[in-house]
């Protein structure tokens, strides 16, 4: 048996492993038995029972990235057919949400630390071809999605931009245009959107466009919270997360497992508020005013936390229409597409 640590925050929330040629989760009986614990997903209630299968699998693997940008990570790794396990053993030290998995006997630094970042030292990196997500040597992280990303630090008054050493959180997520041509320019169609989602008071993150030269779309982590100077992770999951299945079917074309009733069916069962559900409309009205049909269910997240459950603000809007893209990642009634 392997396992590694699941850590919420400063806190021991349990353990993820493989053990008899599956993966397996456990709730810490600490975790358990103190006030202020929450679920991992709906899938795995606070229960002291051992959970394995396809759900702690799928649940795990939607920490990682997809595509084109876990190829990436993977070869510049120099590592060959990795395990989900292995990634996350590699790329642990933040996660979305409030999550870290660490080796047994490592835990959380209580100090945070973070080092500036000058422009033209983030401008080398954006032309190199290390992944952004392996660009801070001086920690790992994993962020979910198809697209190059990074987290960081971010002062909106100073413009200045931070990267964490060690196990402290990030507060914003950086993107550079696509190298994807087709996809270019995406950093000023994603701020674009974003803004004017703001401005129709959807919810939305803050969100920023910068120049270091490069076009860079910097949008703050709604699953990051500042108490009294240090940044704590809120829990999350995605849409995949929330209906149990991997980011390999996030598009209902792909089989049929997801769908904005599914969804909605799910949303429910949690249960969230009437308010979440109305948000959910408006999540679909306004993607589909944008041109985005690449809003899919890993574009949708839950906020957890030991009061219930929140849908989170909205996050990846942009007009795929721009470039050519009309067929609907989650159907609308039985349109699957704008055309």
């Amino acid at each position: 048996m392997i396992r590694l640590r699941v850590w919420a925050n400063l806190r021991p929330m349990g353990w993820f492993g493989h053990a008899a040629g599956e993966y397996f989760l456990e709730y810490d009986p600490q975790w358990l038995a103190q006030p202020g614990g929450y679920v991992l997903a709906p899938q795995f209630p606070l229960t002291g029972e051992r959970f394995t299968g396809a759900l702690v699998r799928s649940f795990f693997e939607n920490l990682l990235p997809e595509g084109t940008a876990l190829d990436d990570v993977v070869a510049a790794l120099a590592l060959r057919a990795p395990s989900t396990f292995e990634l996350l053993s590699l790329l642990g030290k933040e996660l979305p949400g409030v999550l870290s998995l660490l080796p047994e006997g490592a835990q959380p630094a209580p100090l945070q630390q973070y080092r500036a970042l000058p422009y033209e030292v983030l401008s080398d990196r954006l032309q190199s071809q290390k992944p952004l997500l392996l660009s801070n040597e001086q920690t790992t992280m994993s962020l979910a999605g198809a697209q190059e990303k990074m987290g960081l630090r971010f002062d909106s008054r100073s413009k200045q931009l931070s990267e964490s050493v060690g196990t402290s959180l990030t507060t914003h997520i950086l993107k550079p245009d696509t190298r994807q041509l087709r996809y270019q320019p995406s950093a000023i169609n994603e701020y674009a959107c974003m803004k004017l989602a703001r401005a129709l008071k959807l919810p939305v993150p803050d969100v920023w466009f910068l120049r270091v030269p490069e076009p860079v779309y910097l949008v703050a982590r709604y699953d990051r919270m500042d108490v009294a100077g240090n940044i704590i992770g809120l829990h999350q999951f995605d849409g995949c997360q929330l209906l149990g299945h991997g980011a390999g079917w996030k598009y209902e074309r792909q089989g049929g497992l997801v769908s904005v009733p599914k969804l909605v069916a799910a949303l429910r069962s949690l249960p969230v508020r009437g308010s979440d559900l109305l948000q959910l409309q408006q999540w679909v009205m306004f993607n589909y005013l944008i041109g985005n049909a690449d809003a899919h269910a890993k574009n949708l997240s839950v906020l957890v936390d030991d009061k219930g459950f929140r849908l989170a603000p909205f996050y990846d809007l942009l007009c795929v229409r721009a470039y050519g893209d009309t067929g609907l990642a989650l159907y609308i009634g039985d349109e699957d597409s704008f055309d």
